[in-house]
């Protein structure tokens, strides 16, 4: 009974220090004596984190772009491109290719180092006399980054605790419950850091959108209906070896059957000269 106090106290002591309520977790501590008021002090030191404050660490900043324009060559503007990747340590992580119409167009996903995203912008916009459109944004999530990140460590911390209480559990019913307190505990722990390194990866490398395309010329009405009678012309030819390579079977047969004509009507023709 007494490891089922410790542990509730525990939990509800976490609940107040992650709210930033240390004067109530100490009120808390101060209503019990004895061994469980000293070992509650003990928790909340471990656990209590100082706080940061966003003036004192750098600014967490996740910068995204996105730029579309009009090229009259796709692949000098892909190199280009591939070009200006390797030169700024970045990386394509995904690009695809579509032709609607007469338009043919490029898509492109980068992932760059965020010190190095200005200068890759910069050195792909030149040359470039206009954009369809170009948006840069940054986000500052400097204050979300510090809330998660003093989260886990009060996880932690409490973490820490449980396993204590547990090395000195005595009865399967306190054991039970602690080892289902730290499972509940893990999952949130794994939940946050998820969390962390996907804003640290967002913050480290930044996203470029590109996407450029060429429009091909309009053909003339004369141009454009001798293409397509060249086209049907050359289409028609393939469909005809096509039949003819299904029917050689009968073709050799009739030819076969012809020449056994000619030849019996040449010896016939022969004889009665004879």
């Amino acid at each position: 009974m007494k490891i089922i106090k410790q542990l509730t106290l525990a939990v509800l002591c976490c609940v107040l220090i992650s709210c930033g309520g240390s004067n109530n977790a100490d009120s808390l501590l101060g209503l019990n004596s004895g061994n469980n008021s000293e070992q509650l002090q003990v928790m909340s030191e471990k656990a209590t984190n100082p706080e940061v404050t966003p003036a004192s660490t750098p600014r967490k900043l996740i910068k995204t772009g996105d730029m579309s324009f009009e090229t009259s060559d796709l692949d000098f503007s892909h190199k280009k491109v591939e070009t200006s990747v390797k030169k700024h340590n970045a990386w394509i992580s995904s690009e695809s290719e579509n032709t609607s119409g007469r338009r043919i167009s490029r898509n492109v996903t980068i992932r760059v180092p965020s010190e190095n995203f200005d200068e890759l912008v910069n050195e792909i916009s030149q040359g470039i006399k206009a954009f369809d459109h170009k948006n840069i944004t940054s986000n500052d999530v400097t204050e979300e980054f510090l809330d998660v990140e003093a989260r886990l460590k009060n996880r932690k911390a409490l973490e820490e605790r449980y396993l204590e209480l547990l090395s000195k559990a005595s009865t399967t019913a306190d054991i039970l419950q602690i080892e289902n307190q730290i499972n509940q505990l893990r999952g949130e722990i794994e939940s946050i850091e998820g969390r962390m390194k996907y804003l640290s990866n967002q913050v480290d490398y930044s996203t470029l959108n590109l996407s450029y395309y060429k429009t091909t010329p309009v053909q003339s009405h004369l141009t454009e209906k001798m293409s397509q009678g060249f086209k049907n012309g050359w289409s028609a030819v393939i469909y005809v070896l096509i039949i003819l390579a299904n029917l050689w079977p009968f073709i050799l047969l009739v030819a076969i059957i012809l020449m056994i004509v000619w030849y019996v009507n040449r010896r016939k023709n022969r004889i009665l000269e004879k």
